[in-house]
């Protein structure tokens, strides 16, 4: 006894001719790989991963080394800069981060680049006002960016020495709970 109950049809002499082509199409031309590290040097290579690491574009990277789109997409999704920091930043740290970079004039996107978050998610977190100790216990965001990226060991790569890590960690903890909302609110709106 079958379970099946359709009835299969006989393919025509036209669909079998289609799935003839198709099948030999799909047999000769295979997707090639980027060929891009043939024609680079090793120091080039190394450059780009660098640039990975610290968070440029891939359109940026492109320009910078005359290198195809797809080449410089697989080396940033291989050296990703979330893999590379030392420590994941946190939103009430993202918030100083963001106000300090609002007051140098950058773009939001460049922003959102920079912190590795969505321009919408920028735009609600430079409406929150950050906390007084974080803003003054905080280094200066470019350099945060590049202790977090940096190859060399950097004890502290977000705040300054003598900073109260304690305080902070409560501080962060009381933020995180005061912008989850505010952000899974800002995400329904979208």
């Amino acid at each position: 006894m079958s379970i099946i109950t359709t009835e299969v049809k006989a393919l025509t002499p036209e669909e079998e001719a289609m799935i003839a082509a198709l099948s030999d199409k799909l047999a000769t031309s295979k997707p090639r790989p980027p060929m891009d590290e043939k024609k680079l040097t090793t120091d080039q290579i190394v450059q780009i991963r660098r640039a990975c690491v610290m968070g440029h574009s891939a359109k940026a990277i492109c320009a910078a080394f005359k290198v195809s789109l797809a080449y410089a997409l697989k080396m940033k999704r291989e050296y990703n800069p979330v893999k590379y920091q030392k420590v994941p930043l946190t939103l009430p740290e993202k918030v100083v981060m963001i106000q300090q970079m609002n007051q140098d004039g950058l773009p939001d996107q460049m922003i959102g680049e920079m912190l590795g978050i969505n321009i919408k998610t920028v735009e609600t977190l430079s409406q929150v006002t950050p906390v007084h100790y974080l803003v003054e216990q905080m280094l200066p965001y470019d350099q945060v960016l590049a202790n977090l990226r940096a190859p060399r060991y950097v004890a502290n790569p977000v705040y300054k020495l003598g900073t109260s890590m304690t305080r902070v960690r409560k501080i962060i903890s009381a933020g995180r709970k005061e912008l989850r909302p505010l952000i899974i609110s800002s995400k329904r709106a979208a």
